[in-house]
């Protein structure tokens, strides 16, 4: 219980709630992004997300949440800064393919 305390006390709490809702919101895009360039003919690199799940924005937007709940808990809000910019690399990297195909 002072665990939950101590992280709810933590100053940086509201940018860690934002980042992690860019994150979780970025990687729902991207999931919806990979379906649509997936039906284009495109191939999914990620090996991992390529068994079927890449494309499942409802999976991927739960394990977005495990993953910015695990980080908050643990303090390590600072990396969702990190991940978020990733995601948003990949969103435009899918966003500008589908671009070009059109």
């Amino acid at each position: 219980m002072a665990r939950l305390r101590l992280l709810v006390a933590e100053a940086n709490l509201r940018k860690g709630i934002l980042l992690g809702i860019a994150f979780v919101g970025l990687n729902i895009l991207d999931a919806r992004l990979t379906g649509t360039t997936l039906v284009l003919g495109a191939s999914e690199l990620n090996p991992i997300a390529a068994t079927g799940f890449g494309s499942s924005m409802l999976l991927k937007g739960l394990i977005a949440i495990v993953i910015v709940i695990a980080l908050l808990f643990f303090r390590r809000g600072n990396l969702l800064k990190w991940l978020s910019l990733g995601m948003l690399l990949i969103v435009l990297w899918n966003g500008l393919a589908i671009w070009s195909w059109s």
